[in-house]
This record gives C-alpha cells, structure tokens and sequence, in this order.
C-alpha cells in the first residue's frame, strides 16, 4: 500500500500539470494562420502576437493587444466521419480577385501600425522633435503648430505607435499620453 500512494501522487501530478507541447503547438498553429498576411511587417505583428500563449505561460510581459488581435481565428473543425464521403469532383482553378486598397474611412479607422517600437532617444529642434526609434527609424514632427511634446523622462520610458493616417500622414502616439503628433520618417 506504501508504494501504491506515491506512484498515485506522481501520475495525478503529471495528469494535472499542463504539457508544454500543448501552448508549443498553439503558437506553431498560430504563427501558421498569419500566413494569410500579405504585408511583411503587418505579418510579423501577427506572429508576435501568435506567442502570446507562451509568453503569458513563462509569465513575461504580453504583447500589445493589435498583434494579439491580427492572428486569425482557428477555423472551426467538425467531427470525424464514421462513413467516408464520396470524392467531389474536381473543380476549376480559378483566380484570386486581386485586393482592393483599403478606402479612406477605412484607413482612418483600421489602420494596422507601421512601427511599434521603444524610444532610443528624442531631442527638440525648431519645427519639433526628432525622436530614434529602437528598431533604428528617425521620425520627426511635421506640423509644429499643433503643439510640441513635453516628455521628461528617459527616452526608454516611452512606447512609440506609429500609425498611418490619411493622405498618406504619418501620426505618433506614446502609450503613456493619448495626444496624437504628425511626423514624417526621416530615415
């Protein structure tokens, strides 16, 4: 009987641990689904966001919510068929309809970011600020009159979203501040 309980304890331990295998494979089918992305940087928000099962699991800090959001749903699996079906028949290949640009209201309202990236360090000239990006962009303020910032605190404090607007407008949020500055990339 002594040797029965531990051996119990040890399977209900296993039983009860969750595997690893299993949040590996959810991120693997994750990173498959953002597949579907055609735009190479839009893609690659999207497998950031394809790990978030495994950095939730190793207690590290979460991605932001729109890489979360850009990884596609699974898609929906019904039960196995006990009785196989008959063979369709083959059909046609047939030609993707090309996509359509995203129309103005569109790219106003859904706009995936451009460049999602910590400060590497800002400073001020006469028509704004210039502000280095740690990915290695330079982006600076386009329109002065609207008001300049006014951070205080070491460049690696602020997280920078930039997103594209309309007429081909470029806008940049800190995540510490809900204002809005329009820049322009410099390099």
């Amino acid at each position: 009987m002594r040797k029965i309980i531990p051996v119990l304890m040890v399977t209900g331990l296993a039983a009860a641990t969750p595997g690893h295998a299993d949040t590996r494979d959810d991120v693997v089918s994750g990173i498959g689904r953002c597949g579907v992305i055609h735009d190479n940087r839009v893609w690659l928000d999207c497998v950031y966001g394809a790990v978030q099962p495994m950095r939730a699991q190793l207690g590290l800090q979460p991605v932001p919510e729109f890489q979360q959001r850009l990884v596609p749903p699974p898609q929906m699996v019904s039960a196995p068929q006990l009785v196989p079906e008959a063979p369709q028949p083959v059909r046609p290949v047939t030609r993707v309809a090309p996509r359509k640009k995203p129309g103005f209201f569109d790219n106003l309202l859904n706009a995936p970011p451009v460049a999602t990236s910590r400060m590497a360090s800002y400073r001020y000239e006469k028509g704004g600020f210039v502000v280095t990006l740690v990915n290695g962009q330079q982006w600076r303020q386009s329109d002065a009159e609207g008001g300049t910032s006014k951070w205080t605190k070491a460049p690696s404090f602020y997280a920078v979203t930039i997103t594209q607007g309309a007429f081909g407008n470029y806008t940049l949020r800190t995540e510490d501040n809900p204002r809005t500055y329009r820049v322009e990339l410099v390099k």
